[in-house]
């Protein structure tokens, strides 16, 4: 029969072999992608040669108002991501309150256009993304809206890396399995913010931006 201290140690060492399995098993990439039912990601298909973009309110600005070509954005609130809209690929007028911003949107493109929180010095920031469509596995996308040379994701330990360094006003990308998880960003070896548990699901891409100073981050999760 265990004793006590036994029975401690062993329940210890079971939650710790979990663990490792659960951040193993979420970083494992896949083999393929599977390309079928893309309009459970992005909504109904859009006409061949769309572009694809929606708003990031990185400003302090509540209910926000943008418009790409012909397509409006409503009512978006700080620290807040939109849904896509689809237009025809070529030059647009992008506006976002009273900023505006040409942009050339190339065909099956996603973008994702962040207005600063001094909009008046660096205005609107667009940030070019990969179209996703492996209904077997979650999208994780790190945006580095900070200034920081480089931010990376990681098991919220530090243990397991998800998303290598990332250069600021950037994007990086993995595939993960679905998973209940807590991730953190990192900066070197230093944990510097550790983000809001989420639960991965498959089919389904998952934003983390990370906006503020680089000492100390806000995280959002986004998820379309």
């Amino acid at each position: 029969m265990k004793t006590s201290k036994q029975f401690k140690r062993t329940h210890a060492l079971s939650r710790v072999s979990k663990a490792v399995a659960l951040a193993s098993a979420l970083v494992m990439l896949p083999m393929g992608v599977n390309h079928a039912g893309d309009e459970a990601l992005y909504g109904p298909d859009a006409p061949p040669g769309s572009a694809f973009v929606r708003l990031f309110n990185a400003s302090s600005a509540a209910d926000l108002d943008a418009k790409v070509g012909n397509e409006e954005i409503s009512n978006i609130d700080s620290l807040d991501a939109s849904e896509f809209v689809f237009v025809p690929s070529g030059s647009h007028n992008l506006s976002v309150g009273s900023v505006q911003k040409d942009v050339q949107l190339e065909s099956g493109a996603y973008y994702t256009a962040v207005l600063n929180e001094d909009a008046q010095a660096d205005g609107i920031t667009v940030i070019k993304s990969e179209k996703y469509s492996n209904r077997l596995k979650a999208l994780v996308i790190l945006y580095n809206l900070t200034d920081a040379s480089d931010l990376s994701l990681r098991t919220v330990d530090g243990s397991t890396s998800v998303i290598d360094p990332v250069a600021s006003q950037s994007v990086g990308t993995r595939e993960v399995n679905p998973a209940r998880i807590q991730l953190a960003v990192y900066q070197g070896e230093k944990k510097v913010a550790s983000a809001p548990t989420v639960s991965f699901a498959r089919g389904k891409a998952f934003s983390l931006f990370a906006v503020g100073s680089a000492d100390a981050p806000r995280l959002v999760w986004a998820s379309n």
